[in-house]
């Protein structure tokens, strides 16, 4: 389970991040012509490439990418072993979005590596994301987003991606296309206040354990995202004139309220 942490209104929310177009369609199963945590794409395997003995983080985007170019279809991702049997889950997955830059790759890639480690039956591990340690924060600039905003404020909306694509700032756009390719719900019951961690931090502060440095990187991270899904929103409401609405909770989401209580703003 991937998990985001983010700072919202003075609490720390931990969200979990999937892909939209994600469905479970085989539980419990084993093929001869299947291994467990692969990649399936046009009947090619990620087992049997040699993206498979690279170090990249990109490689299973890559994989898939090289893969699909020609025939863009659903593939498979097949999930770990249950643990006291050799049946598997078998996921089908959308073809991937146009890509933007190598950051949001690996987003994605870290989503399908998701899906490869789980294990049926067993309790999620969480897996931390860091949108700074992506370096998607990097390509989301005040000069590109001010660049932007004068764009779209002076201009036809026709001559937009034009204007974007001259500009050098069309990834702005993209950046918001790919990113609403993933569903984030907030976990309920797992949202801390600023002002308890922030006095939990100061008291271990002095002692400088293992516990006060996980829990100072935790809160480190969760701040970079905020500030890093606040740019993100703002280039939303530049482009579409409303705010983005990507985080939601359980609640929402069962609602698909137009605007709900709890959603996530900037």
């Amino acid at each position: 389970m991937l998990i985001l942490p983010i700072v919202n209104k003075r609490r720390v929310m931990n969200v979990e991040v999937k892909l939209k177009d994600a469905s479970k369609i085989r539980q419990g199963v084993s093929y001869d012509d299947a291994l467990e945590s692969d990649i399936i794409v046009n009947r090619e395997k990620f087992s049997d490439s040699s993206f498979k003995d690279t170090k990249s983080d990109t490689a299973p985007m890559d994989f898939i990418r090289s893969r699909s170019m020609l025939y863009p279809r659903k593939y498979l991702i097949t999930t770990k072993e249950e643990n006291d049997s050799s049946l598997y889950d078998v996921y089908e997955v959308a073809p991937p979005p146009k890509k933007v830059n190598d950051s949001l790759d690996g987003l994605y890639s870290k989503a399908i590596t998701d899906m490869r480690k789980e294990i049926p039956g067993a309790e999620k591990r969480g897996r931390y994301v860091s949108f700074e340690q992506l370096g998607i924060g990097e390509h989301l600039t005040n000069e590109k987003i001010a660049q932007l905003q004068r764009i779209v404020k002076e201009e036809n909306e026709d001559a937009w991606p034009r204007l974007f694509e001259e500009a050098g700032i069309a990834d702005l756009s993209e950046t918001i296309d790919f990113i609403n390719h993933f569903e984030c719900t907030v976990l309920s019951d797992t949202s801390i206040p600023e002002d308890s961690l922030q006095d939990t931090l100061k008291a271990l502060s002095t002692i400088r354990t293992r516990d006060y440095k996980n829990l100072n990187r935790y809160y480190e991270m969760a701040k970079s995202n905020a500030d890093i899904y606040m740019k993100m929103s703002y280039i939303h409401k530049i482009i579409y004139d409303k705010p983005m609405s990507l985080i939601q909770s359980k609640n929402q989401k069962a609602k698909k309220l137009v605007k709900k209580k709890d959603e996530i703003e900037y």
